[in-house]
């Protein structure tokens, strides 16, 4: 059960159930129905837990998800629904790494070098984005918007489903499985070869954009978190933040020499 303090949003998830409820797709809980405009009520899944992104499983499964919800495109017409908010990658990211060196005195004592490295993936990354600016490359479709593992539901009989369609917009399905990319590599060790073998429609599907890997999103988003927590919570964060980022900036240059490699092959 969740109370939205925003109508639209509210309509918005009401509607995509409805509609995915239409062409029976098999992967979202089904709304309860209820007389509060905003509030939106699903049947309580009993056991249920998150999917862990570092099995291949769960991977392969999310994975298939996304795909089913990007490809009912085919029968719901996603792109003309006016009350539905467009993927605005570039300006999400631009504002994400403004907000990163607005804060540079807080946050340089705690990354130090680090926190230039960053900074320079990202400047990078978004600089080649201006040159492929409205580019669609995979289905304009539906994006669930929020691909985070505890969005992906392991439900009783062990099948998956997809919940929490609260920042979901329309746009190119190739950013999404970038998105998708961005949270597994972390668990898989930035393997990127393991991933597109696991699943080759990504290759087919990513590589136009394959460059948007490089773009340290997790960190961004991470650090930019650390800010809004109090002392104690801050320094418990860090106990985790602090080995993520070492680990993912002892694999970044690997990751753009592959990242490098499939992206100037791509033609």
């Amino acid at each position: 059960m969740k109370k939205y303090d925003n109508s639209k949003v509210a309509e918005k998830v009401k509607t995509i159930h409805n509609q995915l409820g239409d062409i029976k797709f098999p992967y979202v809980i089904p709304l309860v129905k209820s007389k509060d405009p905003d509030l939106v009520v699903q049947y309580w899944q009993h056991g249920s837990f998150s999917a862990d992104f570092s099995k291949e499983s769960h991977r392969k499964q999310s994975f298939k998800i996304l795909k089913a919800l990007h490809d009912t495109s085919d029968k719901i017409d996603w792109k003309n629904q006016a009350s539905f908010p467009r993927q605005q990658l570039y300006q999400k990211w631009n504002a994400r790494l403004e907000r990163f060196i607005i804060n540079e005195q807080e946050l340089l004592p705690l990354l130090q070098h680090a926190y230039y490295d960053i900074t320079l993936f990202a400047s990078r990354v978004l600089k080649q984005m201006r040159k492929q600016k409205h580019r669609v490359d995979g289905k304009l479709t539906l994006l669930h918007g929020d691909v985070v593992h505890h969005n992906f539901l392991i439900c009783k009989d062990s099948k998956m489903k997809l919940i929490d369609f609260d920042l979901a917009v329309v746009g190119d399905s190739a950013e999404e499985m970038i998105l998708w990319m961005h949270r597994v590599l972390p668990t898989i060790d930035y393997d990127l070869e393991k991933l597109l073998n696991e699943n080759p429609y990504l290759y087919k599907l990513c590589l136009q954009k394959i460059n948007y890997l490089q773009y340290p999103n997790e960190l961004l988003r991470e650090w930019l978190y650390v800010l809004q927590l109090g002392k104690y919570e801050r320094e418990a964060f860090l106990d985790y933040l602090m080995p993520f980022t070492e680990k993912a900036l002892r694999h970044w240059p690997e990751l753009l020499i592959e990242t490098e490699k499939l992206y100037s092959n791509r033609h």
